[in-house]
């Protein structure tokens, strides 16, 4: 309890290690192959909720609790809503902006499926643990 204690108030602080920088650009990468709007506030929710996801193995089994709660708390938001909300919407204009054959490749997914927003954070979050389990 007192190590995520620790490593939540380093990510509040600012303060990243290597591995942590790695990741983060790692994920920014990953969301770059995609039509976001990197400025939004809903890209760096997603981008912080892959974060905690590949750090923490258990949070993507409630994203409520484990995830939106945090981000809500770190960027003072009234309610988690909120930043599920704002992810959605970053997520509605990426699938408008996004080439659907970019969309199934990436994601191995059917022409008519978009990928719902655990899906997209599950599979990058497997993809880098994947790519560094021998690190």
């Amino acid at each position: 309890m007192r190590i995520k204690f620790l490593t939540y108030f380093y990510e509040m602080k600012g303060v990243l290690n290597m591995e942590d920088k790695q990741i983060k650009n790692f994920i920014h990468n990953e969301l770059s192959n995609f039509n976001f709007k990197m400025y939004t506030k809903g890209t760096r929710y997603l981008e912080e909720s892959i974060y905690i996801c590949i750090k923490e193995d258990n949070a993507i089994d409630n994203l409520t609790k484990n995830v939106f709660q945090r981000i809500a708390l770190k960027h003072n938001e009234k309610s988690y809503l909120s930043v599920k909300w704002c992810i959605e919407q970053v997520l509605k204009t990426m699938y408008n902006n996004t080439k659907m054959d970019v969309i199934c490749n990436y994601f191995n997914i059917d022409e008519n499926l978009k990928p719902s927003l655990k899906f997209i954070i599950y599979t990058i979050s497997c993809k880098y643990k994947n790519q560094n389990k021998n690190l």
